[in-house]
């Protein structure tokens, strides 16, 4: 909704676009590359959260190449964070070769763009990003969906994505009017490590936040947390509608606009115990 079409005291602060769980078929190829072509000249930058390619194996390295190329045609800086389907559950090869083959197509992938995006990484965990934009803090996390590949490693992750995002609350948070945070997975109990904590800080943080994740397919916008300033919006899946456009607002009561420019119903969450897709 442009600033004109709003009551005066609601001004946009940002306007971007988020997707995910795409492309998984040689049909959503296609699809993909006409919706990065038709986004709109009003987003300032774009979000993908995860899953460039369907489930099942193998995990070949000439995937990441071809969506990597797909995405860099974007009008607009675009974020990427991992998918399980392309790092924890690839077992042809194994996670850690999934992993080299993200990193190597994907790490820092806004840098193909010029832009003014003040972008921080995490020295720890490069591939999580933040960055200040009109008073809205952006933060990019991996927390993914799928099976649990290395115990050790998925706990020391979500300790270190819980760093990350009080690091910058720490930092910025008495400047800023709202939070972004971008995700890949569901905040189920394969996540509660990260969630549980965080949501102290949400609280004393107070302000409006949003966390957007992919993994479920379909459109949820709903607070599911104790903390009642996050509002959960999961994604639908590319495959079955256009990436939505979001507008940040300066209006504590709706800070959160979507525009999803698809006229299909909202489905219902399915089992929260379900196997990621």
């Amino acid at each position: 909704m442009a600033d004109e079409d709003q009551p005066a005291e609601v001004q946009s602060r940002v306007v971007f676009c988020a997707m995910g769980d795409v492309p998984y078929t040689a049909e959503e190829d296609q699809l993909l590359t006409k919706q990065i072509a038709d986004l709109p000249g009003t987003a300032e930058f774009v979000v993908h959260v995860g899953d460039i390619k369907a489930g099942a194996p193998p995990c070949e390295e000439t995937v990441y190449q071809k969506v990597a190329g797909m995405l860099r045609k974007s009008p607009h800086p675009l974020f990427i964070i991992p998918g399980d389907n392309e790092w924890n559950d690839c077992i042809e090869p194994d996670p850690q070769q999934a992993w080299r083959f993200w990193t190597r197509h994907f790490m820092r992938f806004e840098r193909g763009w010029q832009h003014d995006l003040p972008v921080f990484r995490q020295l720890e965990r490069e591939e999580n990003f933040s960055f200040v934009r009109n008073g809205v803090l952006f933060v990019g996390l991996n927390i993914v969906g799928g099976r649990i590949h290395d115990p050790d490693e998925w706990k020391r992750r979500h300790a270190e994505c819980l760093d990350w995002v009080r690091r910058n609350l720490k930092a910025k948070g008495s400047d800023v009017s709202s939070l972004v945070i971008f995700g890949h997975a569901k905040p189920v109990s394969n996540h509660s490590d990260f969630f549980n904590p965080f949501l102290e800080d949400a609280e004393k943080f107070g302000k409006p936040i949003l966390y957007l994740h992919g993994d479920g397919h379909r459109w949820i916008h709903d607070r599911p947390f104790a903390a009642k300033n996050i509002l959960r919006v999961q994604v639908d899946q590319g495959g079955i509608a256009s990436p939505v456009q979001i507008t940040v607002t300066n209006d504590p009561k709706e800070p959160f606009l979507f525009d999803r420019r698809i006229k299909e119903p909202e489905q219902s969450e399915p089992d929260a115990n379900s196997p990621s897709r």
